[in-house]
């Protein structure tokens, strides 16, 4: 299964000058733990940086600082790590592993956002998946049952 078909979209975005307050507002208002922040290039979004909300915990709130202070270019995580869209679920397994990250963004061939993908929605998919397959012995059992009465 290709990451794409897992990903949440669209993602919530932001430039590098957004304000950690309004990151803050913006998560709670749409519910969601981080903010992908992109640089516009030849009108494209593409990803150069993620805040979390555990970023806004550590790095401002337990500061003491205003909020208003720091931008999202400031806090966001360095060394972006990204999949393509086109990946399988285990290439993006694997880096989540190798570099200790819960979440990805996730990009086109020309490096363009089109979603992100957190561990959780893995975990939701394989779930699926085992579920399914539980469901095949349950049903193998009933069939033999009606054929064997």
């Amino acid at each position: 299964m290709h990451i794409g078909k897992i990903s949440t979209q669209p993602v919530e975005t932001c430039t590098g000058d957004c304000s950690a307050l309004t990151l803050a507002e913006r998560m709670r208002h749409t519910h969601v733990g981080d903010i992908v922040v992109v640089e516009y290039r030849n009108g494209e979004a593409v990803p150069v940086g993620l805040v979390t909300d555990r970023d806004l915990v550590v790095a401002v709130m337990a500061s003491g600082e205003d909020a208003d202070q720091f931008t999202a270019g400031q806090i966001m995580s360095r060394g972006l790590i990204v999949v393509s869209e086109t990946d399988e679920i285990g290439v993006a397994l694997d880096e989540m592993r190798r570099s200790g990250v819960r979440r990805l963004p996730v990009v086109d061939d020309s490096g363009r956002l089109t979603g992100i993908v957190a561990l959780d929605d893995i975990v939701e998919y394989l779930a699926s998946l085992l579920s399914g397959i539980a469901e095949v012995s349950k049903l193998q059992r009933m069939e033999e049952q009606r054929f064997r009465t």
